[in-house]
């Protein structure tokens, strides 16, 4: 069997980025964390497959700012490639804003998660993010 030589990725500047990426939802800044991704950057995620910025801000950013302002991914693992990035990590925040039609609940929510991240530039052009969406509303009190 023959293999084929991949370039060799310096990890700590991927962990950088990405740990970068995830401190600009810290702060919540939304046009902070939407210059992370290209304009037509394809996002899916268990809500859907997003189809540019604005579908990306619109019903992933926004959503998530506003219902857990100062959330924390925790990243537990992370193996690059050329333009290409796997990071599981752990979700953490406070239920303080309405989300997916739930009023806050001043829950804490620990949610665990792998995202893969296609870049070029320090810009995110697509990503397959993975997480149990019934998890998330467990944890917020609902009946999933």
């Amino acid at each position: 069997m023959q293999t084929t030589a991949t370039q060799p990725v310096e990890t700590s500047a991927v962990r950088n980025f990405i740990q970068e990426y995830f401190d600009a939802w810290e702060r919540g800044d939304e046009e902070e964390i939407l210059g992370y991704y290209s304009t037509d950057v394809l996002l899916r995620l268990p809500i859907g497959t997003l189809d540019g910025k604005q579908a990306v801000r619109d019903q992933f950013v926004r959503p998530f700012n506003l219902a857990f302002p100062g959330n924390v991914h925790e990243i537990q693992t992370l193996v690059a490639g050329e333009g290409v990035v796997a990071v599981e990590w752990r979700f953490k925040a406070e239920h303080s804003g309405i989300f997916n039609g739930i009023s806050p609940t001043g829950r804490k929510v620990d949610v665990p998660g792998c995202s893969f991240y296609f870049w070029e530039d320090k810009i995110i052009t697509a990503g397959h993010v993975y997480f149990n969406f019934p998890t998330l509303l467990e944890q917020l009190g609902t009946d999933v």
